[in-house]
């Protein structure tokens, strides 16, 4: 789920038995209207990630077999095709993306091959998707990278990998100036355990705590982003039970909330899918100062898999993966 600047628009990301789709949605009179879907093209066997450029312009969907970009404005009026391109490289399971803060380059896990994959999308756009130099390179990490994000003054990306079962999972830092260049694995600069297989990363608005899902954890992790640098292995600074293995993770109120959302999908044993699938509310200073954080809980479809906040309204779009549903509510603490 990613919404635009004005409040107008959100996008969804579907993997229907056609392939990958993306839902255009009208936000601002009552709930989300679905205006049309989108196929993507027919070698993209999903869609799952998304974000967008700085400038609102450009769509980019992580979708498996590579990466689309699809222009917003044709997204909006429904008028001619569009895709502007695929970024692709020996990557496979692109699953999520991130921009940098300049839009020139594409950073998106590869979950199946295990690495970061990084593209010039500058380049792409002057040049066509096919020239040399787009793909700029890979950064391997380990086993099953899924979250990306950047930090807030863009020099630094997080991401996580949920490697085997148990607590193989890390949280990994990365100069963002040198993925950028080609660097490879020379761009990571630090690396630290994170649970049991997390899945999605967050950073608050001032930089200084990076926040984690892990689900087979049950848990909300929070770093210190200093001591991930210095000292990783002492960077853990809170660990937050949620739900039943937590997935999407969105901070609102200025960083002041984290709402979470509560698979329960069913994978890790003895849970047997009966919790209740929900969206935490956290208050991150209490979570931060170990006191009991837990603000309460909106009900959820089955499979809450991922949630936005809509940057104009304030409302919380949560995408249901098993309903195929989309529901909304207002933001905690804003106003």
């Amino acid at each position: 789920m990613v919404g635009t600047a004005d409040g107008r628009w959100a996008f969804a990301s579907l993997s229907a038995e056609t392939g990958g789709e993306i839902a255009v949605m009208a936000l601002g009179h009552g709930a989300p209207r679905l205006v049309r879907t989108v196929q993507l093209p027919p070698a993209m066997t999903g869609a799952f990630g998304m974000t967008l450029t700085h400038d609102g312009r450009l769509l980019l969907v992580a979708a498996s077999t590579a990466t689309a970009v699809m222009s917003v404005p044709a997204l909006e009026d429904g008028r001619g095709n569009p895709m502007a391109g695929v970024l692709a490289d020996a990557g496979a399971g692109q699953i999520e993306v991130a921009v940098s803060d300049d839009d020139r380059y594409a950073f998106v896990t590869d979950e199946t091959t295990g690495a970061l994959s990084v593209f010039d999308l500058a380049v792409a756009l002057q040049h066509g998707f096919g020239a040399h130099g787009v793909a700029v390179g890979v950064v391997p990490l380990a086993p099953g990278p899924i979250g990306v994000t950047l930090s807030p003054d863009g020099t630094l990306l997080y991401v996580t990998t949920f490697g085997a079962y148990g607590p193989h999972g890390q949280l990994w830092v990365i100069d963002a100036s040198r993925a950028e260049g080609g660097a490879g694995s020379s761009a990571v600069l630090a690396r630290a355990a994170a649970g049991c297989q997390p899945v999605r990363v967050a950073v608050s608005p001032d930089g200084s705590t990076v926040w984690v899902t892990a689900p087979q954890s049950n848990a909300l992790l929070a770093f210190s982003a200093a001591a991930l640098r210095k000292d990783p292995a002492r960077a853990l600074r809170a660990v937050v039970r949620t739900g039943s293995e937590p997935v999407g993770l969105a901070l609102g109120d200025d960083g002041r909330v984290a709402l979470v959302d509560n698979s329960n999908r069913g994978l890790v044993p003895g849970t047997g899918g009966k919790d209740p699938q929900t969206v935490s509310v956290i208050d991150t200073a209490a979570a931060l100062a170990g006191q009991p954080a837990l603000l309460g809980l909106v009900p959820a479809g089955l499979f809450p898999r991922d949630l936005s906040i809509d940057p104009a309204g304030g409302q919380v779009l949560v995408a249901n993966f098993n309903s195929g549903t989309i529901e909304e509510f207002s933001e905690p603490g804003a106003g």
